[in-house]
């Protein structure tokens, strides 16, 4: 059996995804390989794309907002002699090249745009791989519906059959079992033994606060109204690649005790430790959280698919968001001053969490292989 895993580079989710697949393949013996398709077709494609995310994120969140309210209501394929359609049939023949070369028995995608091209060439008769796209939101995003020939859809959860059925795809395909996410997140610690790890106090109550791998988020003014409340607590700050700011935290003159880290690789420990984490709401980070059956406060959203992880996240009681009407530290204080809020938050997510998703992902594919 030879597995191919396509990526698209925008943004760190994609990836982990596909590295938490990879793990779990590799784990059982079976040759697995993971190709950012756009990199693959052209070098300078994959940068634009990767670069344009990034700018649309950070600079231009109201303009990328409308744009995803705008293409999230189509729920038609684009029509066959579309300008869309016919740049896609080209990359997806480019592409081909590698699948005539490698011979993939599967073919799992971990980005709708990669899940488009693998979707073509099964229009075409060009690959008989076994097809999977992952949903890495708790949404299923734009453009899925030009996506609809794949044999399964793995999604974070059951209640996304709605979703898939308006965009066109066979509710029958859908998989249920859970973003994939590395299996330490499965695990579970002692939350003393996990704080005596990171050399925390015990006894404290404790936050970890992150701002995702890529550094967003305002950590700084976190930190700071953090500090002025009134309650007993220790945080652990997760900066991840921004190191500008990991300068600019680590110099705060702080009356409670903040722990600053830059990128780390020990998140699954730093929520054993934690009795709630603050995060911007990536559908990598949520399933990671829920997983470890750690509540969640939710901030500075990116516009479009985060802010439909928060939607399904406050729908489903899994967690609190943080706004300029509501903001951090009265969320913080609401949840440490109500003890039955935490226990609430906790039932809910023993509901809806998955556990072991890629692991389970590889087996049923092995299965089916078979």
């Amino acid at each position: 059996m030879k597995v191919l895993i396509l990526s698209i580079s925008t943004g760190q989710g994609h990836i982990a995804a596909g590295q938490a697949i990879k793990n779990a393949f590799e784990q059982r013996g079976v040759d697995c390989e993971v190709l950012d398709a756009y990199e693959y077709i052209e070098p300078i494609l994959s940068y634009l794309v990767s670069k344009g995310y990034l700018l649309s994120t950070a600079y231009a969140k109201k303009i990328s907002s409308k744009l995803y309210d705008i293409v999230v209501k189509k729920n038609k394929p684009s029509k066959k002699y579309s300008v869309q359609k016919i740049t896609n049939t080209v990359w997806a023949k480019d592409l081909n090249k590698y699948i005539e070369e490698t011979k993939p028995d599967v073919i799992i995608c971990t980005h709708v745009l990669s899940s488009i091209l693998v979707s073509i060439m099964k229009e075409k008769y060009w690959s008989e791989a076994v097809t999977v796209g992952i949903v890495t939101d708790f949404t299923v995003h734009p453009l899925w519906e030009e996506a609809r020939l794949l044999d399964y859809y793995v999604t974070p959860h059951q209640q996304l059959k709605f979703q898939m059925k308006k965009k066109g795809l066979d509710p029958a395909k859908m998989l249920p079992i859970g973003i994939p996410i590395k299996s330490k997140f499965s695990e579970h610690r002692d939350q003393n033994h996990a704080r005596s790890m990171l050399n925390l106090d015990v006894h404290k109550n404790t936050i970890l606060l992150m701002s995702g791998s890529m550094g967003y988020g305002k950590i700084d003014e976190s930190i700071q109204m953090l500090d002025r409340l009134d309650l007993d607590f220790q945080v652990i700050v997760v900066c991840g690649n921004n190191k500008k700011m990991y300068k600019k935290v680590k110099n705060l003159a702080t009356k409670k005790r903040f722990d600053i880290y830059g990128y780390v690789d020990n998140v699954d420990v730093m929520m054993d430790a934690a009795d709630c984490i603050i995060t911007k709401p990536g559908g990598i980070t949520a399933s990671e959280a829920l997983s470890k059956g750690l509540p969640m406060i939710m901030v500075n959203p990116i516009p479009g698919h985060e802010m439909r992880n928060v939607e399904f996240m406050m729908n489903n009681g899994l967690a609190i968001y943080a706004t300029n009407s509501f903001p951090l530290d009265e969320a913080v204080y609401t949840l440490f001053q109500n003890p039955d809020r935490i226990k609430m938050l906790r039932s809910s997510i023993e509901v809806y969490r998955k556990q072991n998703s890629a692991q389970n992902l590889c087996d049923f594919l092995i299965k089916q292989f078979k």
